[in-house]
């Protein structure tokens, strides 16, 4: 199986069908096939903004503009997020053109 591609500031999300969320005691999570990760607050705004067409930077952008924090900071946030999401299966990531 060939290395999933970085997730860059230029990367497209989108939620694959099988992943669903759930409130759970207090909790969201997140659950695939093999998976279950839970959110944070800040996990679950960018989640709620994820439509297969907005970049990272643009994700980016609005998590900065919510919660009043640096917008370079807040899409290397959601790189990682991103990273980590797809390493677990609930999130996938547009391949490049």
């Amino acid at each position: 199986m060939a290395a999933a591609s970085p997730v860059t500031a230029a990367s497209v999300a989108s939620l694959p069908l099988n992943v669903r969320i759930r409130r759970h005691r207090g909790t969201v999570l997140a659950a695939g096939y093999e998976h279950v990760v839970e959110l944070s607050e800040t996990a679950v705004f960018v989640w709620r903004h994820i439509d297969g067409v907005r970049t990272v930077a643009e994700l980016g952008r609005l998590l900065a503009a919510e919660y009043a924090i640096d917008e370079e900071a807040a899409t290397q946030d959601v790189c990682e997020l991103f990273t980590q999401l797809v390493a677990h299966g609930v999130l996938d990531m547009a391949r490049p053109a």
